[in-house]
């Protein structure tokens, strides 16, 4: 192990027979950001599903986040970690898909270094240990094959690849079946020996030489399955057609995929999923059938194939999402089914075993004798959570596995709904939703949308409405979208539905990014005007204006501001009120503003102003007054148009290391007042880790609301009401007052009933 940015050195140590490694996490009085370690290393983990080991961490409370670095080649593969309990040991298992990429990896096949960070949160030293690091799922019949070949820092398609084999290995292993992830640039034939199915999630081209690997593969039994791309060759491998690329239509989504009369054994009869376009197979005669195809919008089935099926593989017309997961997982179990042996029986047992199996309980068992003595409805839940259960149980018995794991869903909805049911409401505080579209819960009108939010006893709505260069109102500062003129003003809609049913309504701003929200012609001419940014690189970045420019500055201002002018909102909420990192902006603007700031030149441009560089210190400074001069501005001045209108604003959440890093110092905002309630973004699946954040941020925000932000949407599992509801009771624990929960959207369908049962009950 070597101790980089100063950290210090690792010591061995020993309990009974088993050897691990201390590592001392120094931050008290430190100027570094982090505690690194690097494990030198010769591994291959191409065909493992991940690496676990055992970590003990005596306290966690000053420790933001704990991060896992793999080098490999020129780059490096990432994730991070959160262990749940201080004080003890645990097993933390990591899934490659879960990582994303830095650089230019070579692939899993390579890996040669294991950095281990502890990156502060506050300013106290603490002990961690290490001990037992060793791959995980090298067996497995089912391999994922994830396009890291694609993936390059300059691709804006790069988080796609590693997201979408995410959500194919979450929705496989929550289904019980054991699967392995495997880097295009890793497969060879060894790899692929004995397997089964190999599923590329989202593969638009293939490197040199695996179309021929794949070849191989099915010539000798395996499978294929791929989904949205097709890449040369992939049709003629599949036994299908490319078909024409077909779109929803603007603004518009398709329904899911709906069962044909040549469907699958224990196929669903509609599998949602609202995918806005599609790449379509078309099936081949004799050779290959559509099982399923798209049901558009309007609730009518097309002749669109949306998945096509071949006794070599088949095609699913999208890649795979969230939404509907519990059909979605039966979609899949049905193509893998026909494929993988045992599969059916698997899934069958892993259902039954997870009936009750949450929130700390280690079995059905367990949470029964918790909730014994419940009565009136959580007892007739827990009820025929057991008759449901029983019936499982002897559908297993007699081999009817589809229909086995149809009773043990229904089991573990009625013992969830038990438990909802034992929870407690808060009555006055802050329950908010950010909603990232202008036009609402897709499938709902805002009237529809905002009374559910009510009726489940949410009190405010947070729209976004306008971005960098773009408006969903009639806007006399910014470009106003076209479907305004369709549609209608999207604030006025909303804001009325939210004074018929009591919600408050803080419009949302995305600041500075335009995103692909702004048309080609507003981006080319803020390009044009030197108004864009430019990272450290040299590269323009088009859609990014840059906060140093005065005209810039002032156009963000003007916006809020007319929100809170035109419209009897409650408030006006800032986001991506920052840089999108430490290598921004650096364009001919910012040198020139920067060096009369300092009033003298910058020889080497931009390399004095790096880390490390002689003319750090003032440009981090020069970046925040940047940011912090709209925010002091907006507040003022919206003030002064309405003096009960509220302003706050979604920060990142570990204020100490993120005003540097992306100059956005909100701790300061909160100091002077500038804001009237704080969402840092607390996008954690961890309870632990959660907990250490909001604990510190309740500090930095001071007599400032802090309403901390829970990023359901962003889990593995978006539909977790458990750790919702877990998360939601730890922001009352730490007292905040409130929470905000990312983000209101069709997924919240199934979530907002169960949470409304008990924790956000209207009573």
């Amino acid at each position: 192990f070597d101790p980089m940015d100063g950290s210090l050195p690792v010591t061995l140590g020993r309990v009974g027979q088993g050897a691990f490694v201390r590592l001392p996490v120094n931050l008290a009085g430190a100027d570094h950001e982090r505690a690194s370690w690097d494990m030198r290393i010769t591994a291959d983990l191409a065909v493992a599903r991940g690496i676990q080991f055992d970590f003990y961490c005596e306290d966690s409370r000053s420790i933001a986040s704990f991060a896992l670095y793999f080098r490999s080649g020129d780059g490096w593969f990432r994730t991070g970690f959160s262990p749940e309990k201080d004080g003890q040991w645990q097993r933390i298992v990591i899934d490659k898909s879960t990582t994303g990429t830095e650089g230019t990896p070579a692939g899993w096949g390579t890996i040669d270094t294991i950095r281990i960070s502890a990156w502060r949160g506050g300013d106290k030293d603490t002990v961690c240990a290490i001990a037992n690091v060793g791959p995980v799922g090298a067996d497995a019949d089912i391999l994922v094959v994830r396009a890291d070949s694609c993936a390059s820092a300059g691709n804006r398609e790069s988080k796609g690849y590693s997201q979408y084999a995410e959500t194919v290995t979450a929705c496989l292993g929550d289904a019980g079946l054991d699967h392995a992830l495997l880097s295009d640039l890793d497969v060879t034939s060894e790899r692929l020996a004995g397997r089964k199915l190999a599923i590329l999630p989202y593969n638009p081209r293939l490197p040199e030489g695996l179309l021929s690997l794949l070849e191989e593969f099915v010539g000798g039994g395996g499978r294929v399955i791929t989904c949205y791309s097709l890449a040369d060759g992939i049709p003629e491998l599949i036994g299908v057609k490319r078909g024409t690329w077909a779109s929803a239509g603007e603004g518009g989504h398709y329904q899911g995929f709906a069962r044909t009369a040549q469907g699958l054994a224990g196929q669903p009869a509609l599998a949602g999923q609202r995918s806005w376009c599609s790449q379509p197979a078309e099936p081949i005669p004799g050779t290959s059938r559509a099982v399923a195809v798209w049901r558009g919008s309007d609730g009518v089935d097309t002749t669109i194939p949306a998945v096509v099926v071949s006794d070599r593989g088949g095609h699913v017309g999208h890649v795979w999402l969230k939404d509907d997961w519990g059909n979605k997982k039966a979609l899949l179990l049905s193509l893998v089914g026909g494929i993988v042996p045992g599969v059916w029986e698997t899934a069958a047992g892993a259902e039954f075993a997870g009936i009750g199996r949450f929130g700390g309980y280690a079995d059905f068992q367990a949470l029964h004798q918790d909730l014994a003595t419940q009565t009136g409805q959580g007892r007739e839940e827990l009820n025929r959570a057991v008759r449901l259960r029983a019936k499982s149980k002897s559908l297993m018995a007699d081999g009817e596995w589809v229909d086995s794991i149809t009773a043990s869903q229904d089991a573990a909805t009625a013992a969830l709904r038990a438990w909802c049911l034992t929870r407690k409401s808060e009555p006055g505080e802050f329950r908010a939703f950010w909603c990232h579209s202008a036009f609402g819960v897709a499938g709902k009108t805002w009237d529809e949308a905002i009374r559910q939010l009510a009726d489940c006893g949410f009190t405010a709505i947070l729209p976004n409405m306008l971005w960098g260069g773009t408006a969903y109102y009639e806007s006399d500062v910014l470009p106003v979208h076209k479907r305004v003129a369709e549609e209608g003003d999207q604030i006025d809609a909303c804001l009325a539905a939210c004074r018929k049913y009591g919600v408050e309504c803080h419009v949302w701003k995305v600041n500075w990014n335009m995103s692909g929200h702004a048309s080609d012609e507003t981006v080319a001419v803020m390009r044009k005007a030197n108004r864009v940014q430019v990272n450290n690189t040299g590269e323009v970045q088009e859609r990014w204006l840059c906060p140093s420019h005065p005209a810039n500055r002032d156009l963000e201002v003007a916006a809020m501001v007319e929100v809170a002018r035109k419209y009897a909102v409650d408030g006006i909420h800032f986001d991506y009120i920052r840089y999108p990192g430490r290598s921004n902006c650096f364009c001919a603007g910012c040198r020139e503003r920067f060096e009369a700031r300092i009033g003298a030149s910058v020889a080497n441009w931009p390399g004095d102003c790096a880390r490390g560089g002689p003319n750090e210190s003032a440009w981090l400074d020069f970046r925040r007054s940047n940011i912090d001069v709209v925010v002091k501005t907006v507040a003022k001045q919206a003030k002064e148009v309405r003096r009960d209108v509220d302003i706050s604003a979604a920060v990142f959440r570990n204020w100490p290391v993120d005003r540097d890093g992306v100059g956005q110092d909100w701790k300061l905002w909160c100091d002077k007042r500038w804001l009237d309630f704080v969402c840092p973004m607390d996008y954690t699946e961890s309870n632990t880790t959660f907990t250490n954040q909001v604990r510190a941020q309740v500090g930095y925000a001071g007599k400032v609301p802090l309403y901390p932000g829970i990023g359901l949407s962003c889990w593995r599992n978006p539909l977790d009401v458990v750790k919702l509801v877990e998360q939601i009771e730890i922001t009352r624990q730490l007292k905040t007052g409130g929470f905000t929960i990312f983000q209101y959207g069709s997924r919240m369908e199934p979530v907002l009933p169960l949470v409304s049962l008990g924790t956000t009950a209207r009573r």
